[in-house]
């Protein structure tokens, strides 16, 4: 049996990771001036003639980044599905209030990030039939947590699925390129066929 992973020093590895993903995110956005997108097609002639086939509108965004160990890269998405098993407390796959999810793996001298990336547009998988249907599909597989309080060390059990990266539907998973130049500043980057 493993020994249960200490809540707090992964928390804090995560907050570590998040600050430097989430400026390479906002950098990102905002070179291409965007938030989250919708489109407008135009009825007006006029715009038209002018060769603008519809508008861009932007709207404010929530992310939620999620950071894996090097040694689970590109072996499947976790997805969160019972946060604290004992009180049958739900996942982030059912409680997360963001609209993207940048779901990242550290690289294996845990300095930087592993090239590939992904955002998982989350309202939209859920909208899906696969998302109705997840649980039946995929093992279920648990982990042991405790957390040191001054009362105590408090243990319990969370459980989660890894579908295959292949498996999530059209337009809920998009590739980016995760690594992060040393200097903590996004760099241009190039973008292959459904990557952002």
């Amino acid at each position: 049996m493993r020994p249960p992973h200490d809540f707090d020093e992964k928390l804090n590895e995560a907050i570590s990771w998040e600050k430097r993903i989430a400026e390479k995110i906002r950098t990102f956005m905002m070179r291409y001036n965007i938030n989250m997108i919708s489109y407008d097609n135009l009825k007006d002639i006029e715009r038209q003639r002018n060769g603008m086939d519809f508008i861009v509108k932007s709207e404010a965004a929530g992310w939620e980044i999620k950071t894996r160990s090097p040694k689970y890269y590109l072996k499947g998405i976790l997805l969160e599905t019972t946060s604290v098993v004992e009180k049958n407390k739900p996942g982030w796959l059912y409680t997360s209030k963001a609209d993207v999810i940048a779901y990242v793996w550290l690289n294996e001298s845990f300095t930087n990030l592993m090239p590939i990336g992904y955002f998982i547009m989350i309202k939209e998988l859920r909208n899906t039939q696969w998302y109705k249907n997840l649980l039946g599909r995929y093992k279920i597989k648990d982990t042991d947590s405790e957390r040191r309080t001054p009362e105590g060390i408090i243990y319990w059990k969370t459980e989660f699925i890894t579908p295959p990266i292949k498996d999530f539907p059209r337009d809920t998973l998009y590739q980016f390129n995760a690594i992060l130049p040393s200097n903590h500043k996004q760099t241009i980057l190039p973008a292959g066929e459904g990557s952002l």
